[in-house]
């Protein structure tokens, strides 16, 4: 992964969030919508999750040391924990101005023309912003990236949500506008909960690999007469993978060595999200293997 080309990525989207943010909270702040006022906070939620990833990536890049011979990747899980939480306050919160809206029978927000165009406009870019960050996460395969397109693929439906609730407004529906506040509120709340559960997960490590795809490549060498014992845990993008392989034992300590690097080579081809391979060499018949 290359952590330049991801802060690049994110220095962009930033900058196109922060736009979109302060669109739509100039037309909330000018029509009253608490829908709007929802979807605003919603993308300035996104331009400081963006903020906290370039501090995050930075921070992940730093290289292994004597106190952290993993490397520092995992900064990166605990900022989309972060982000997810920050996401989850916001939403409460916005949740509750909401339902004070509706008990309290507020009227309609001020509906205009070039508001709805403004929010098409920011519309728009969120289509661009969330395609694009998704592409980027694939090829960089970066987990923040990743938690952070979903975030912002989530603008998307929020901002159709809030487009439709300012026809309800124009038509006089007083109710529409709170209460498509809080259907963005519940969206926003799923979205911070996928973030948070994705990130638990690589902090818990959780298996990454396939065993059977590290089994049939070390299978492939001669010399090798069985695989066990895979595991797998880190980052997508930054995997470790730990695997113990059965070789004859009267095999050549100088061979069998060999035959690790080549196995350990082939693996590094075969599956390059994964950073580190560590090789445990058995051999066949060992009455303390228990399998």
């Amino acid at each position: 992964m290359s952590r330049a080309a991801v802060r690049r990525t994110l220095w962009l989207i930033l900058a196109l969030n922060l736009g979109v943010a302060a669109v739509k909270a100039a037309y909330a702040w000018a029509s009253g919508s608490l829908a709007v006022g929802a979807d605003a906070v919603h993308s300035a939620v996104d331009g400081a999750s963006n903020l906290l990833g370039l501090i995050a990536i930075g921070l992940a890049a730093r290289p292994a040391d004597r106190e952290h011979p993993y490397g520092h990747q995992r900064v990166e899980s605990l900022a989309s924990i972060f982000v997810g939480l920050l996401i989850a306050v916001s939403a409460v919160e916005l949740g509750q101005a909401s339902i004070r809206g509706l008990l309290a029978d507020r009227p309609p927000p001020e509906v205009s023309g070039a508001g709805v165009v403004a929010l098409v406009g920011t519309l728009v870019v969120n289509v661009f912003v969330a395609s694009y960050e998704a592409h980027r996460a694939k090829a960089l395969a970066s987990s923040f990236l990743l938690a952070d397109a979903a975030h912002t693929a989530s603008d998307v439906v929020v901002t159709l949500g809030v487009l439709a609730s300012q026809l309800g407004a124009w038509a006089g529906l007083a109710f529409v506008d709170p209460a498509a506040s809080l259907a963005v509120i519940v969206v926003v709340l799923v979205v911070a909960y996928r973030i948070v559960r994705a990130s638990v997960d690589h902090l818990l490590d959780r298996a990454l690999v396939d065993p059977e795809r590290v089994r049939a490549v070390a299978r492939q060498h001669p010399g090798v007469s069985g695989c066990h014992r895979v595991r797998s845990r880190g980052l997508p993008g930054a995997i470790h993978v730990d695997l113990h392989l059965l070789c004859d034992p009267g095999l050549p300590l100088a061979r069998a060595h060999a035959l690790g690097h080549e196995v350990e080579r082939a693996l590094l081809e075969a599956l390059p999200e994964v950073i580190d391979i560590t090789i445990h060499l058995e051999p066949v018949g060992d009455p303390d293997d228990p399998l």
